[in-house]
């Protein structure tokens, strides 16, 4: 099992156009910030996500976070939020780690009324760092739908290649494979 209670609280980001952002875990008192941005996010996350990483009640907010505490701890996987200042505009997250093969898959979201910024391209850098550096991953899998064109154009800018369509992979519904692997 990777060791995921050692990993930073905080992440390095690269510079934005959008202005300074952080890439912090998600913890307790997020879950105000983490309702507010999943409110304004639900419409297009859900057909992708589902609600499970979009809560939009306070309640729904507290739980997702608690569960996401409880997957960390179990080493299932590891959540971040893409803040500036106060505000929460995105979440990413490495999950179904599986610590033998050095695999996982690659989640995020951002709120539509920022995205095409590059800011899912920025938290995914990340993420995508921590996983191959910190962690000792090898390979990452993001899992996309073909109608889901954002994140198809965020896969393709990260570098991922394209590997296939699983059929029935995303809730009884096809989805385009992309993987990266680390360097060495």
């Amino acid at each position: 099992m990777i060791d995921l209670s050692i990993l930073p609280a905080r992440l390095p980001v690269p510079a934005t156009s959008f202005g300074p952002v952080t890439v912090t875990r998600l913890a307790a008192k997020h879950q105000d910030v983490l309702c507010q941005a999943s409110r304004l996010a639900a419409d297009s996350v859900k057909p992708w996500m589902g609600s499970q990483l979009c809560p939009v009640t306070p309640v729904a907010a507290r739980q997702c976070i608690e569960q996401q505490e409880q997957l960390r701890h179990t080493g299932y996987g590891i959540t971040y939020l893409l803040m500036h200042e106060q505000a929460c505009l995105g979440l990413g997250t490495i999950n179904h780690i599986h610590a033998v093969h050095g695999t996982g898959n690659l989640g995020y979201w951002i709120r539509p009324d920022v995205a095409g910024r590059g800011l899912a391209v920025t938290l995914c850098q990340s993420l995508i760092k921590l996983a191959f550096a910190q962690m000792g991953m090898h390979r990452l899998e993001l899992f996309i739908e073909p109608a889901n064109q954002p994140s198809l154009r965020v896969a393709e800018k990260l570098g991922a290649i394209k590997e296939g369509l699983c059929r029935k992979r995303i809730s009884g519904r096809d989805a385009w494979l992309y993987a990266l692997v680390s360097e060495g």
